[in-house]
């Protein structure tokens, strides 16, 4: 059979599943082709990172449906976030992520197991300025990540934020081998000659927790391949960097840590409250204070606008901690609801209007203040939409 794989994610961590879809259809005979039009069958693995780049997905995935000749496979994280907008026809099939080995053994299984090939998922830097190369090659699907090498540790989470409606789409909570992991790193800088990684999970810094391993001893094994590794850490919850501070600082005294992504999401104790976040706002000032003492300067976050309950003054709170502390770029999203999730039971649902005039509000005070924000309908924004979704419709 011909399969075709349509990638509609905007996050790096799908991309260690995909690989493992075609190593799977692979060993099981069937041929990979890149034209949906040519499949027998077309798997499409779609995003709910937000509400843009979840509607920008619905319209791709629309397109991928009206053009495949064959059955659709609809996968990933939509069919858990929000199920009730999936398209469903006679040649279309629904898979949830938690199902995808079952179903697809089932399916396309004949030799091999999908569990049988290795979760680990290591990719080589793409570029060396992110900036530079988009000047180069207009269009190119390159972030700021692409600048190192890309080491996928673990998927799923095991914290209960009231709001995540991706975690209704992971599987359970499994960190990858410490041994593969250190394996695939050093082979991937010996045959590159890059040694700067970044470390990519849905949840980073609960690395280990169930093969007794931790995540700084993950750290200390990779700086320890070579004198020359540099580490970024990409979405690590705050709660996290606060109980492993020391070893996080140690890191950064060594001159180690190359970037350190903190989604800290609000900066109002009753929404982290509501949110379930395992911080509040003194946790959050301890961990900036300490990142300015040692001189660090490379952080970023994401904030959240709109939430259930939110406040002028809860959102006021969240932007003059970022104009404090000063982040070098913060991801800014409008609060999106999935009927699963808990927060979709909480009252005081703040409007749309006043959400956007939120957004624009943060937006032109960051930009005031020389800090790049990247929220729903940016340009920057924008182009992301263009190149992951929109050229594929």
């Amino acid at each position: 059979m011909k399969i075709c794989i349509v990638s509609l994610n905007s996050c790096v961590m799908r991309k260690q599943k995909l690989e493992q879809y075609a190593l799977f259809f692979r060993a099981n005979n069937h041929i990979m082709v890149d034209n949906v039009d040519e499949a027998d069958c077309c798997l499409v693995w779609t995003c709910g990172f937000r509400s843009d780049f979840r509607d920008a997905c619905l319209l791709a995935l629309d397109a991928v449906l009206a053009k495949c000749p064959g059955e659709t496979i609809i996968s990933g994280c939509l069919p858990d976030i929000c199920p009730e907008l999936l398209p469903r026809t006679p040649r279309s099939r629904i898979v949830a992520w938690r199902d995808d080995a079952e179903v697809l053994e089932g399916l396309f299984g004949q030799d091999a197991a999908l569990d049988s090939f290795s979760p680990i998922f290591a990719e080589p830097r793409k570029c060396e300025d992110t900036a530079a190369f988009r000047k180069l090659h207009p269009g190119a699907d390159v972030t700021f990540h692409d600048q190192f090498i890309k080491l996928v540790i673990s998927e799923g989470c095991l914290f209960d934020c009231t709001y995540c409606s991706e975690k209704l789409a992971f599987p359970p909570f499994r960190s990858f081998p410490l041994d593969g992991l250190l394996s695939a790193a050093k082979d991937m800088m010996e045959q590159t000659g890059v040694y700067d990684l970044i470390l990519m999970a849905d949840s980073l810094g609960q690395y280990g927790l169930d093969i007794g391993e931790t995540f700084p001893g993950l750290l200390n094994a990779l700086c320890a391949l070579d004198a020359r590794v540099g580490i970024a850490l990409n979405n690590l919850n705050p709660a996290n960097f606060a109980a492993q501070i020391d070893d996080m600082s140690e890191l950064i005294r060594q001159g180690r840590l190359r970037h350190l992504n903190l989604p800290i999401q609000s900066a109002s104790d009753r929404i982290l409250k509501l949110m379930n976040r395992a911080y509040n706002q003194r946790d959050l000032h301890l961990i900036y204070e300490r990142l300015a003492s040692l001189g660090f300067t490379a952080h970023d976050t994401h904030l959240i606008a709109g939430f259930p309950g939110e406040t002028a003054e809860d959102f006021q709170k969240s932007i003059d901690f970022i104009l404090c502390h000063r982040p070098r770029y913060v991801l800014l999203s409008q609060y999106m609801e999935s009927q699963a999730a808990p927060s979709a039971r909480l009252g005081n649902k703040v409007d749309a209007s006043t959400v956007r005039s939120r957004l624009q509000a943060a937006e032109a005070a960051f930009a005031k203040a020389g800090i790049i924000c990247n929220c729903d309908d940016s340009e920057l924004s924008r182009q992301r939409l263009v190149t992951l979704f929109l050229n594929k419709s």
